[in-house]
């Protein structure tokens, strides 16, 4: 697949997941689409997204606009989540985990309504731009990365419907029902490349023949850098401890994220840019917390991230 760009670059967009923390990454790519004066995707030879990294990488392989999915976050995040904040004393914090004890805590249908609204009964086959995207087979304990026909490993996966792929990717447990893709049950790609920068990598390294000297990456993080429990640790918590504030799953977003960049530097040195902002200690934020505080704290931190940005800096990137 040729590069889209004159100077011979391979250029990535590789975008993280966190849930409704994405608002912040959907906000930043906003902020760069207006920018630029065009569909995001059209910068980019591959962009990889997990969970609702997966979701924004799909909306920009379809060239739907940032700002409409900045919307949806704004308007629809209570209605796909709910409007609860997060638990703050022992006993709302045990009701918060017995509702995902025996199901998952929210249906999902909302936020595949809002999907289909947005990319309707299009295909990865009908995809403007090359997208990868992680999830889990959960019945057989195995990863699958989902991908457009841009190379001849994708093939098989063309006729797959957008929105399943979108809603799999997602499907966080506990918090999501798993989703059925022909025979195969998927959940979440999170639960191996919550940051799919080596994912992507990989891709084009391997099925697309780009040598890493010709790659830049832009990765984007969803706002979890240096999170810290919020509460005193124990070390003998169990799983009222662990499991309360999202601090288990919050942890695993945080550090995994932490280590792939890390490598990504290594690896790509100048040309690797992360965008992310400082978790922000005591704000009430979670992966399911879609209060209207929240939307606000986070799309504060999104326009912090782009007045920050060195003009320069980016424009290498994009």
């Amino acid at each position: 697949m040729p590069s889209k760009n004159p100077s011979s670059e391979f250029r990535i967009l590789s975008l993280s997941g966190g849930g409704y923390l994405g608002l912040y990454a959907a906000v930043v790519l906003a902020h760069l689409e207006e920018r630029v004066g065009e569909p995001l995707g059209r910068r980019f030879d591959l962009i990889a997204g997990t969970s609702v990294g997966g979701l924004l990488a799909l909306a920009l392989a379809y060239e739907v606009p940032m700002a409409q999915i900045v919307k949806l976050f704004v308007e629809k995040g209570e209605d796909i989540f709910s409007a609860r904040r997060l638990p703050g004393g022992t006993v709302t914090r045990l009701i918060d985990l017995t509702r995902s004890v025996l199901g998952p805590k929210y249906t999902g249908e909302t936020l595949r309504g809002e999907l289909m609204r947005h990319l309707g009964a299009r295909t990865l086959g009908d995809a403007l731009h090359a997208v990868v995207i992680p999830a889990v087979d959960v019945s057989r304990s195995v990863t699958k990365v989902f991908k457009t026909p841009h190379a001849d490993a994708s093939l098989g996966d063309e006729d797959i419907s957008a929105v399943d792929v979108a809603m799999a990717t997602s499907a966080a447990p506990a918090f999501f029902p798993s989703v059925q893709i022909g025979k195969t049950l998927y959940a979440d790609g999170g639960l191996f490349a919550v940051a799919p920068d080596q994912v992507a990598l990989h891709e084009a390294e391997l099925f697309m023949g780009t040598k890493p000297a010709r790659v830049r990456m832009l990765s984007i993080g969803t706002a979890t850098m240096g999170y810290r429990p919020a509460e005193h640790l124990e070390a003998d918590a169990g799983a009222v401890g662990w499991l309360t504030d999202g601090r288990l799953i919050l942890t695993m977003i945080a550090v995994q994220q932490q280590h792939v960049v890390a490598t990504m530097e290594d690896r790509l040195q100048d040309r690797y840019l992360r965008l992310d902002a400082r978790w922000p200690a005591q704000a009430g934020l979670g992966i399911d917390i879609a209060t209207r505080a929240a939307a606000l704290t986070l799309t504060a931190l999104g326009r912090e991230t782009i007045a920050q940005l060195d003009p320069q800096r980016l424009k290498q990137f994009l």
